[in-house]
């Protein structure tokens, strides 16, 4: 993207905008809106490494060879005759879970002949929705560069001897037992937390038998300011449980339910079913927060305000509630008058929906503000869930929090204290609070273990690296965020030999069960036991995936007054605040080396790539600093470099950073210093300590006076309303929005917007009498997530192009999350907007092409016959949509010319073709699951069923937000959808007849604050 003008601020706007240069209509923009392929010309040879593009697509899906087992091997040999329901090229769905920072997600895994290549979510969760996370877990399990030996590194962390899991126990086998005789002394652990039984059961027997042995548990996006306000609270820890879909005011203080929460698929669906406009009432969403987040742009009401603000305002309205202070603590913040308004607006509302309001204060703030947002929810709509940490029966419970417990650690091993440290994931080199100097002290461990999937960053300062075992090739458990025990089962056997942290603790000690399989038997057993037929709850239960009756029961909230904690915000003017976030997509960077998630465009900035500071307009002109211009960062005595970003919504004087990025030794994708594979993002851990893990005042930014472009997507694919003056007199809004209050007067305000044009044809039209395939999307709904585009990316084989080639616009997602902003550049809404291939009746693509490469089959769909593309690239010129790809390269030559890389293959859906270079690709409202329903419902005798044709974008989606199915069936949901009085198809003036068809947004301002930004659309017509 190029650098802003100067000033921002045009003399007019359009009423949505995608970026600020969009909005100021700068001469940059309006000349990349009229370029005809925004890939070419190709940039500099330069700036174009070969190199680095070929380590992309070689580790983008590689796989490596089988190797053996631990102990004692068991085979899997052909069978003689085939297994009972298993039919070979048929796809089979397992139960299964995916455990992460100590919270299971249920999941479905689709496995072709042993290999799973496709993640969905539990239909009973959220319609059988998930987190772009899960879907992206796949592409983990084939990363090339996992872990693969048992490896013995010298002091210096270069030199490493291939070893084996037995030279391992050879070596550990006496010094366990010297530990056993000092009673544990000098023997410490160091655990991602994990809500396992069966590792909390191998942990119990660890302690036992090692009294004196250090356990510790880290995180580095940690929650536990969250359990201590609980703590504080009701008196036990807890996690809270929000049930968004009955509160009618809800309201946020730098907190993420819908996005960045170990809950947000839940929330996401409660939160849905909140938002439904015909039911006649819709909940009311505010959000205070100093960085724009998913639910920051669904929200009804959104403020941008510092982070260290948000205990005040909660003290503020504490008081407000509490006592008898009539609207002198409000007036008391430090805050712009219409941030103080809406808090008082929002204080009504609080008092009006006492005991059914919901407030909820983000991880990064003090327990304090945990404690006091708690105070300010009604007693219905929020329960908690017991302490997620598994009690271990004999061992004192841990009250300290991650960084306490880490730092308690950190402590011995520089002391001198920890002989044998046995780290089971994680990667603390990478992420511990630098001011602690973790590495330092690890290297006065005499013996270091780390069992993790790649060899990392923490690797390299042990002596000996241990292959873990991926979830998906693995026996394990964990509780869900509710307490539920999920159950883990394998779809493959281990690629690589690992090691899962359990089958690791328990060949230290010595434990008589060793395999991964029975110690889940033993450690569920007591839960799974209690009808009395063991064998056959345990096979009920792994088919299911959970434990049934195994969920501890919630307790209740009742609301107190908070005794006063939180000190008055100091009204003099701040200096800069710096706020670490975690990533949407790499989270605390354990995913970096994932080019699914790298390549996936940032829900709100859409950024690839890399990591930004962000910027509010205000501050980014105050300081001279101008989108892609490298700053240099001073926080504490450190600093960091990396690119700024302007971002409309920030909170002035707040600078926010995500962190995951700038590893060193994450592999060809993420970054790799020994392997020549260029380093991605910034890593901000650099600048994290252990008193401020999540930011605070005092940062210094300096420009450098050097640039770095941006691998930006917000302006790709823009569809050109402005480009000729005409069409752009008379073309709709492409996103439409109302009121409450305006849908209640006028249902179908949506269809009276913009210029309506007469639809007809220039010859005679088919008539579909069969199937009538088409697509609904509900505004209203949609979060902006992008589950759905990964999830099209796993089940349509589509490639990852590099950081360069996106750069230019040539990436190949089918489906991509527009992002509109909309009123002023400090506090804008945002909308979010999926836009896919709308197989178009009268389809433009199809008038232009001159093979007949794309054209219509029976049922209306707009399909594409690869072998016939000849790469004109006229149908994507003519999309008014914008919604075609083109393979500017083979990005599955390798797999033919490198033997090595022949097993790579089995990473794709066989369903769906392999393209290649020259070739046009698109949305096929997933032709493989259509004619997989047909055949099944042919072989069955009966026609397809509604719902029974789940497109891979509606089946990811935990909102709902996605309708598909047969138009001619009128009792049929997208039928439904589309005959709303909201429903509208986008470009329909240009007579294109999509079957992909919208329903407008509505939002629910509260009347005393609805201004232009929240009046809802209005009409245009010409």
């Amino acid at each position: 993207m190029p650098p802003l003008d100067p000033i921002f601020r045009p003399t007019s706007s359009p009423e949505f905008w995608r970026s600020l240069d969009e909005r100021a209509g700068t001469s940059e923009f309006r000349a990349f809106l009229e370029r005809e392929f925004h890939g070419l010309p190709l940039p500099d040879a330069g700036s174009f490494d070969r190199r680095r593009f070929l380590q992309l697509m070689g580790a983008s899906f590689a796989l490596a060879g089988l190797s053996g087992c631990w102990g004692q091997k068991s085979y899997i040999a052909p069978a003689k005759t085939r297994p009972v329901e298993r039919i070979p090229g048929v796809p089979q769905r397992f139960a299964t879970c995916m455990e992460l920072g100590g919270v299971a997600q249920r999941l479905f895994v689709t496995s072709y002949d042993g290999r799973p290549i496709k993640v969905e979510g539990c239909p009973s969760v959220a319609r059988g929705g998930t987190s772009l996370l899960a879907q992206a877990s796949v592409l983990e399990l084939y990363d090339p560069d996992r872990s693969r030996e048992v490896l013995l590194i010298d002091s210096s962390g270069r030199d490493r001897i291939v070893k084996t899991w037995d030279d391992f126990l050879v070596f550990a086998k006496p010094l366990m037992e010297r530990f056993r005789e000092a009673g544990g002394r000098g023997l410490a652990v160091l655990s991602e937390a994990s809500s396992s039984l069966t590792l909390a059961a191998v942990r119990e027997t660890l302690q036992q038998r090692f009294p004196e042995a250090v356990w510790c548990e880290y995180e580095p996006l940690s929650w536990d300011h969250e359990r201590e306000g609980v703590r504080r609270a009701t008196g036990r820890p807890g996690r809270p449980v929000y049930a968004l879909d009955r509160a009618p005011v809800v309201a946020c203080f730098d907190a993420d339910p819908l996005g960045l929460h170990r809950n947000a698929v839940e929330q996401m669906h409660a939160f849905s079913r909140n938002r439904a406009p015909e039911n006649g009432w819709m909940g009311r969403l505010y959000s205070f927060e100093s960085t724009f987040s998913l639910t920051g742009a669904n929200a009804d009401h959104r403020f941008p305000v510092p982070s260290r603000l948000i205990p005040s305002i909660l003290r503020a309205l504490h008081e407000e509630l509490y006592g008898d202070v009539a609207g002198r603590a409000i007036e008391r913040l430090p805050l712009p008058e219409a941030t103080r308004r809406a808090l008082a607006v929002l204080l009504k509302d609080l008092r009006a929906a006492r005991d059914e309001a919901l407030a909820m204060a983000g991880p990064n703030q003090p327990p304090e503000a945990h404690e006091l947002a708690l105070s300010l929810c009604g007693a219905r709509n929020v329960y908690f869930a017991g302490d997620p940490r598994p009690a271990v029966s004999g061992v004192r419970k841990e009250e300290r929090s991650h960084l306490e417990g880490l730092r308690a650690l950190t402590r011995q091993m520089a002391e001198g204290r920890i002989d044998f440290l046995v780290v089971l994931g994680g990667n603390p080199v990478y992420d511990a609070p630098v001011d602690l100097d973790f590495a330092g002290a690890l290297k006065k461990v005499e013996h270091r273990a780390h069992l993790s999937l790649h060899v990392d960053e923490t690797s390299r300062h042990c002596t000996w690296q241990l292959p873990r075992a991926h979830y998906l090739e693995s026996w394990g458990d964990a509780r869900d965020y509710e307490g539920l025990v999920c159950l883990q089962q394998p779809l493959i056997e281990p690629l690589y030999g690992g090691k899962t942290p359990a089958e690791l603790l328990a060949a230290l000690i010595g434990n008589d069960v060793l395999k991964g399989y029975d110690l889940v038997r033993r450690a569920v057993e007591p839960f799974v036991a209690e009808g009395g037929d063991f064998e056959r709850s345990w096979r009920h239960a792994v088919h299911e995936g959970f434990v049934a009756n195994s969920r501890p029961p919630l307790f209740p909230h009742e609301p107190r007054p908070v005794p006063k904690s939180v000190q008055a915000a100091d009204p003099r003017p701040a200096s800069l605040e710096l706020v670490f976030r975690a990533d949407a997509k790499v989270y605390d960077g354990r995913f970096a080396n994932n080019g699914w998630l790298q390549e996936l465009p940032d829900p709100l900035t859409k950024v690839t790539w890399e990591n930004v500071a962000l910027f509010a307009p205000a501050t980014a002109r105050e300081l001279g600093v101008a989108n892609e211009t490298m700053v240099r960062l001073k926080y504490l005595g450190r600093d960091l470099e990396l690119p700024a970003y302007v971002m409309p919504g920030q909170a002035p004087g707040t600078i926010g950073v995500s962190l995951g990025y700038g590893r060193t030794a994450a592999g060809h994708v993420g970054g790799h210093d020994e392997w020549g594979a260029a380093i991605v993002g910034s890593n901000a851990f650099a600048l994290r300590t252990a008193d401020a893990p999540w930011g605070g005042e005092g940062v210094v930014v300096e420009a450098t006076g050097r640039r770095r472009p941006l691998a930006v997507t917000q302006n790709h694919h823009a569809i050109d309303t402005v480009g000729m003056k005409e069409r752009g007199h008379r073309v709709k809004q492409l996103v439409r929005e109302g009121t409450l209050a305006q849908f209640a007067n006028d249902p179908a305000f949506a269809q009276r917007i913009g210029h309506r044009a007469e639809e007809f044809s220039l010859w005679k039209e088919h008539r579909y009498d069969g199937h009538k395939w088409g697509m609904a999307i509900d505004l209203s709904r949609c979060t902006g997530c992008s589950a759905c585009v990964l999830a099209c990316q796993a089940e349509n084989n589509i490639p990852i192009v590099g950081r360069e080639n996106v750069r230019i616009g040539r990436e190949m997602h089918w489906l991509r999350i527009d992002r509109y902003f909309r009123g002023d550049e400090d506090a804008p809404s945002v909308a979010q907007q999926p836009v896919a291939c709308h197989h178009c009746e009268l389809a433009p693509c199809e008038q232009v092409c001159p093979v007949a490469a794309t054209v219509h089959d029976r049922e209306g769909l707009n399909s594409m016959v690869y072998n016939r593309c000849v790469g004109t690239r006229y149908c994507s010129n003519n999309c008014p949509y914008k919604v075609r790809r083109f393979n500017f390269f083979n990005y599955q030559k390798r797999l033919e010319n490198d033997p090595q890389q022949e097993v790579c293959k089995l990473a794709h859906n066989p369903e769906v073709t392999v393209r290649a270079r020259g070739v046009m690709e698109k949305c096929s409202y997933c032709l493989q699951r259509i004619q997989a329903a047909k055949l099944q419902a042919k072989n069955e005798g009966r026609p397809v069923r509604d719902g029974e044709v789940v497109p891979a974008c509606m089946q990811a989606c935990p909102t709902g937000a996605i309708s598909f199915g047969d138009l001619n069936d009128r009792r049929s949901e997208v039928a439904a959808r589309q005959s709303s009085p909201r429903a509208y198809g986008m470009l329909a003036e240009l007579n294109v007849r999509p079957r992909t068809q919208y329903l407008a947004r509505v939002r629910n301002p509260h009347p005393d604050l609805t201004g232009r930004q929240e009046r809802g659309a209005r009409s245009e017509d010409a």
